[in-house]
């Protein structure tokens, strides 16, 4: 652990065991405070009331755990507070405070940062396009806004590698847990990298890689087309075309004949109507005209038959 005192304001690393402390410490309650990376942190031993009641007094700050570079950004202040300077990751611990041998304080320090690499981080590569898979071990202390991700071809050795190229969206939803790339080649090296991003800044950046599989599909169909080519007989291919073209004609031939008959031939209709007009005219006297038809003259000197409406109304016939 590390031991600060105020008096000497030196800054002592002990590996002893304070029984005595450590039973106080445990009835003291636990304050928690959070600070961002890279800021100054300053922490109160007591309330000022208790400082104004004495003189003089001994503070003595304990840091749980052993940071040999945190001695350097340590720093106790006139009213026994304690200053931290530039806060890192290293930080982040329990402290405690006492003031003339009793215990006054306890303080967990959180320290915010930028999220953390993301865990499992690999690559599903297909023919064209390809799927990044992430998990989220950590946040950094902050939510996450958004993951970005890019991809360029490998760099070859000797060569300049081209620049990133960004995977549409360029903020990904913080819920999601992958991205698809598309458009990418057969039978390719591809780097990837992906990282999160929360309210302190982008996070650290992983990079994997992934090769494009062979498109199997393209290379069985060629290989099923040309299967034979060497041995192919040209005379197969024109007696192949003949017989098409044969059997078109005929097909042609065929269609111009059936449509000829049918132009010809009366319709089903029509012999439908000829056939139904005639009982029609029977059943309905108004059909026949009769006024024509002459017949020998009678004693009344009549030489027509009566004619009759549709309506069966008699006409009487004109008198010569």
């Amino acid at each position: 652990m590390i031991i600060i005192n105020s008096h000497t304001r030196q800054v002592l690393i002990s590996i002893c065991e304070l029984a005595g402390w450590q039973e106080a410490v445990a009835v003291v309650p636990i304050r928690y405070i959070a600070a961002d990376v890279g800021k100054d942190l300053k922490l109160a031993c007591a309330e000022e009331s208790d400082l104004l009641h004495s003189e003089e007094f001994n503070v003595m700050w304990i840091r749980e755990g052993r940071e040999d570079g945190q001695a350097e950004r340590l720093k106790i202040e006139p009213n026994g507070a304690l200053k931290l300077l530039n806060v890192s990751v290293d930080d982040a611990g329990n402290y405690s405070c006492t003031l003339d041998d009793i215990v006054k304080a306890i303080i967990n320090v959180e320290v915010k940062t930028p999220p953390p690499a993301l865990h499992n981080v690999w690559v599903k590569p297909s023919t064209i396009l390809a799927n990044i898979l992430w998990e989220v071990a950590d946040t950094g202390g902050y939510p996450i806004i958004d993951f970005t991700a890019e991809y360029r071809l490998k760099p070859v050795a000797g060569e300049d590698p081209e620049e990133w190229k960004p995977i549409i969206p360029t903020h990904i939803p913080p819920n999601s847990r992958q991205i698809d790339v598309y458009h990418l080649v057969p039978n390719t090296t591809y780097s990837f990298r992906v990282w999160a991003t929360n309210q302190l800044g982008k996070g650290e950046i992983v990079e994997v890689e992934g090769h494009t599989h062979y498109s199997v599909e393209e290379l069985e169909l060629a290989r099923h087309l040309l299967a034979g080519v060497e041995n192919f007989d040209t005379r197969v291919w024109v007696a192949a075309v003949g017989i098409v073209m044969g059997t078109l004609m005929i097909l042609g031939l065929g269609t111009c004949y059936l449509l000829y008959r049918e132009c010809k031939a009366p319709s089903q209709l029509e012999e439908q109507e000829v056939i139904e007009l005639v009982p029609n005219i029977i059943l309905n006297p108004g059909f026949f005209d009769e006024r024509t038809e002459h017949v020998p003259q009678d004693e009344n000197f009549n030489n027509q038959t009566t004619t009759r409406l549709n309506n069966n109304s008699v006409v009487q016939p004109r008198r010569l």
